[in-house]
């Protein structure tokens, strides 16, 4: 499958994680009052999971061991997750903004790099 279409599915899978990550997010610091950055890790954990998943079987169609790629893409989605967290601890408590102005930079800028990582390596044969 070429490139363009990998990266159409990904997009697919990127905005329904994105979707189940944010909406953990809210949940958990508007309903349940809870930490933005403890929210954030949970909804990470729960897109996590879900796209893992997604990717795998749809995205880039994997015939790879699940257990040699799930630790590869555990790395690639550890350095998402890091730059997610250092975005959201800037914009929260450094510059004290609104933590949604954190995750929509976070959205900007993690899908781009975790597709690159992915394509090139979490999910190469």
């Amino acid at each position: 499958m070429e490139t363009k279409h990998k990266f159409i599915r990904y997009a697919i899978v990127g905005v329904l994680g994105t979707s189940l990550h944010t909406g953990v997010l809210v949940l958990l610091v508007e309903v349940f009052s809870l930490p933005p950055l403890f929210s954030t890790s949970a909804g990470f954990i729960a897109s996590f999971i879900a796209s893992y998943l997604l990717n795998y079987k749809w995205t880039f169609r994997s015939k790879g061991k699940h257990l040699n790629t799930l630790i590869r893409y555990s790395a690639v989605s550890l350095s998402g997750f890091i730059l997610n967290l250092t975005i959201m601890f800037l914009i929260v408590d450094i510059f004290s903004l609104w933590y949604m102005i954190g995750q929509i930079i976070s959205i900007i800028f993690v899908p781009v790099s975790n597709f690159i990582l992915n394509s090139r390596w979490a999910f190469q044969r």
